[in-house]
């Protein structure tokens, strides 16, 4: 299914995160060509309302980034809800921002990958990377461990 929805493009992804067999949250990556020639991956990410905050978002943002790095990504794309504070100083306080478009209730928001030391087309994702395989345990007021998100190229 998952397949099906990205177009089997081979240049855009989808991920989900589960818990106990639940959909908790699933995130979508498209790659286009910007200006200039350079590579943009457009995400979007959407987490059900009570495992907010907990690092599922996060972790999709992080499976999905790797990737399209590893396609030659090299600005991030985001739409958020103006209002989401939480997200837009998530993505200000982890990647130079080098635009911010506002259109009624959304801001779109660029911001620059930057390249990984020693990274070469096809190299597997630096050091300090963390797999979209395994959630951080961090957040979990019973100290139980996340769901694993599962991927589709």
């Amino acid at each position: 299914m998952l397949r099906i929805l990205t177009g089997g493009s081979g240049r855009t992804d989808a991920l989900v995160a589960t818990e106990n067999g639940v959909i908790i949250g699933h995130a979508m990556a498209s790659d286009a060509t910007g200006h200039a020639g350079g590579r943009r991956t457009e995400i979007g990410v959407v987490v059900a309302d009570g495992r907010r905050g907990m690092g599922v978002g996060s972790a999709l943002v992080r499976g999905l980034l790797a990737r399209a790095r590893e396609r030659g990504a090299t600005v991030l794309v985001m739409e958020v809800l103006a209002e989401n504070r939480q997200v837009i100083t998530m993505i200000t306080d982890h990647w130079p921002v080098t635009r911010r478009d506002q259109s009624g209730a959304y801001l779109t928001i660029h911001a620059r990958l930057p390249q990984l030391t020693g990274d070469k087309p096809g190299a597997s994702p630096a050091a300090g990377w963390v797999p979209p395989t395994r959630l951080p345990r961090h957040g979990r007021p019973d100290g139980a461990s996340h769901p694993e998100p599962a991927g589709c190229r």
